[in-house]
């Protein structure tokens, strides 16, 4: 019998956590204890020299990545983008652990 995955909801992350950049070079993250919180100082940061890199939510113990959509509908060429972000995160993932 297969084993189903059970479904990930952002509601029932314990904690976020942001990796951002502030000059460019430099990764920073910060750990937040809930979504609101985070979104509020990603916010407050728009007017300096900032860019956002990944978004993770802490969900049974497990830090997942999750990206925030501006509209509920996605087209075939943003789906793209989002698959190479994805993917771009996970070679950094293993370059990281080697």
């Amino acid at each position: 019998m297969a084993k189903y995955k059970k479904k990930l909801r952002i509601e029932n992350a314990t904690s976020f956590k942001l990796e951002y950049s502030e000059d460019g070079v430099e990764l920073k993250i910060k750990t937040f204890k809930s979504y609101k919180l985070m979104e509020q100082f990603h916010n407050r940061q728009t007017n300096f020299l900032y860019f956002a890199h990944h978004r993770y939510a802490l969900i049974n113990n497990v830090w997942h990545q999750f990206i925030k959509l501006d509209s509920p509908f996605v087209f075939q060429s943003n789906l793209e983008v989002i698959a190479k972000n994805f993917e771009d995160a996970n070679l950094q993932k293993q370059i990281n652990e080697d």
